[in-house]
């Protein structure tokens, strides 16, 4: 048996009735360079994965491939027990499964309203559903609706990853994908967004995250998926991978939003048990 069947085996890994999202032996290439080799893992309805790694390990590729917007060489992908794999990215949009990219998903030099009216496009003929999911988004995000007329681009990182989340609930996704929803933020911003992700998710989103920081992907998903060099070195319990020194290394504990006395130990104890190209 291989690490890698070893892994999965552990973790109990398997494909079930009530998956959401099924990815299947997927391999990726740019060119010449292949990123993913046979990508494997499954995401059941309600849950929160982490899907974690370090740069070049393949994440954001692999979320791109989830979304649409890039074709794998081998494999599928399976969302809501229909296989997805080469369907356009606005439909998979349409259909109830968004991505929120990292690098800021707005349109900077339009108005916080024109992008929230350009996200609504696909449904704008619907007009009773467009105005009901719009106050729905600004009631979650108040301090946009203070905002509508100015440019995104003049928000702070933190509200423009609040537009970001705010465009993708307008499509009513049943499944959230987010790249490094941290990236470049302070702290007290982070836990911000991450309340709110949080909220996003008990009321029924199922989420996939792409993360580097592992204290932070803790705080919120309950199982995670370890890539490194484009393959799953671990999947399993997010509480468990804090155990694999081999893994865990100093880095993934960066950006830590709680708990305050920055302990391993403590790390493990908040953890829930529920919940341009860079990977």
């Amino acid at each position: 048996m291989s690490e890698r069947d070893f892994v999965t085996a552990e973790s109990g890994a398997v494909g079930t009735g009530n998956e959401m999202l099924a990815v299947r032996n997927i391999d990726f290439s740019y060119g010449q360079l292949q990123v993913l080799f046979d990508i494997s893992l499954h995401v059941p309805r309600g849950e929160a994965l982490a899907l974690l790694g370090t740069n070049g390990a393949g994440k954001s590729t692999l979320l791109r491939v989830i979304a649409g917007l890039e074709q794998p060489s081998a494999g599928s992908v399976h969302f809501a027990g229909r296989e997805i794999t080469g369907a356009p990215a606005e439909r998979l949009a349409a259909d109830g499964l968004a991505l929120i990219p990292g690098g800021r998903s707005v349109f900077t030099d339009m108005t916080v309203e024109e992008n929230l009216e350009m996200q609504a496009l696909g449904i704008r003929k619907q007009r009773a559903l467009v105005r009901e999911r719009r106050e729905l988004v600004l009631g979650t995000f108040p301090g946009l609706a203070e905002r509508l007329s100015q440019p995104a681009g003049k928000l702070s990182g933190g509200e423009q990853q609040q537009l970001a989340l705010a465009k993708a609930l307008l499509l009513d996704p049943d499944v959230l994908c987010i790249d490094e929803l941290s990236l470049g933020l302070a702290p007290v911003v982070v836990g911000e967004l991450l309340e709110i992700v949080g909220r996003l998710h008990e009321n029924g989103i199922t989420l996939l995250m792409v993360e580097q920081s592992l204290n932070i992907a803790a705080q919120l998903c309950g199982r995670a998926v370890f890539l490194e060099k484009g393959q799953v070195r671990f999947e399993g319990r997010t509480v468990d991978l804090l155990e694999h020194d081999d893994i865990a290394r100093a880095v993934f504990f960066g950006g830590a939003v709680a708990p305050n006395n920055g302990s391993a130990r403590a790390r493990r104890r908040s953890a829930p048990g529920r919940s341009s190209r860079r990977d």
